[in-house]
């Protein structure tokens, strides 16, 4: 097998993972993954399963998977990005509210002190 095959294939196989986890369905992952490259899914399908059989990819539709490849790679980092902004912004907050109840603490001990 090919370098450029199993380049292709690992490609293939996150686009739909991407796809299917999106959409909910793998059936409509890999017709959404056929029109996003510009192939047919019964293609994706049998390149992937028989690709002793299947001709590499011609240079556009190789082009085209490595295009939706990058998309989604860019897709899931900005993803990341945001959810960990939105974590860090929730650790935030409770942080400011330990720290009031700190505060609290320490007064009602001083407090006691005297």
């Amino acid at each position: 097998m090919s370098a450029t095959t199993v380049a292709t294939q690992s490609a293939l196989r996150v686009l739909l993972e991407q796809e299917g986890r999106r959409l909910g369905s793998k059936t409509e992952a890999y017709e959404s993954v056929a029109r996003t490259i510009g192939a047919s899914s019964s293609w994706i399908r049998k390149y992937l399963t028989y690709d002793d059989r299947v001709a590499e990819p011609r240079v556009s539709l190789f082009q085209n998977i490595s295009k939706a490849y990058d998309h989604i790679c860019s897709r899931v980092e900005l993803e990341r990005e945001i959810e960990r902004a939105k974590l860090a912004a929730v650790k935030d907050e409770i942080d400011a509210v330990n720290q009031s109840f700190d505060r609290l603490v320490d007064r009602s001990q001083k407090a006691e002190i005297r």
